[in-house]
């Protein structure tokens, strides 16, 4: 599906795109709150500035992607593939991560405040100040407040 039929089919009122093939689209600064990509291909897609608020990307595999500056305000990530994203200055408040692969992800000043990161995989993950997650440093919980 192209992005122009995928916005089409969004301003109809379809939120359901469960296991869509979206690699490689541009939904950059897209208003897309609410939608179903669960188990979609979003493979180096660029959801730069998107507002996904809401959104289910459970299982969704977004290797590559770009989501700069978008909002992922309650988004539900769960066992999410975020391998090698881009979440620079993202908007993650409250987003649930569990089980998520986030290795070497990018997440300078990104907004963590309440998302739930349980058993998530983040090595060599850039975190909001800029450093390197180390494994045990998970323990102190300052991303998330």
């Amino acid at each position: 599906m192209t992005a122009e039929e995928l916005l089409q089919k969004y301003a109809e009122g379809k939120r359901n795109f469960a296991g869509i093939n979206l690699a490689n689209v541009c939904l950059s600064g897209m208003d897309l709150r609410g939608i179903d990509l669960s188990r979609a291909n979003l493979v180096e897609a660029d959801l730069s500035s998107a507002n996904l608020s809401f959104a289910n990307l459970r299982q969704a595999n977004l290797v590559k992607a770009n989501l700069m500056k978008a909002n992922l305000n309650h988004a539900m990530l769960l066992k999410a593939n975020l391998s090698e994203v881009q979440l620079n200055a993202a908007i993650l408040t409250n987003a649930i991560l569990v089980e998520v692969n986030a290795s070497h992800a990018f997440m300078l000043e990104a907004v963590l405040t309440g998302a739930n990161f349980n058993d998530a995989f983040l090595r060599g993950a850039i975190m909001p100040d800029g450093s390197e997650y180390i494994p045990e440093s998970i323990v102190d919980d300052t991303y998330f407040k």
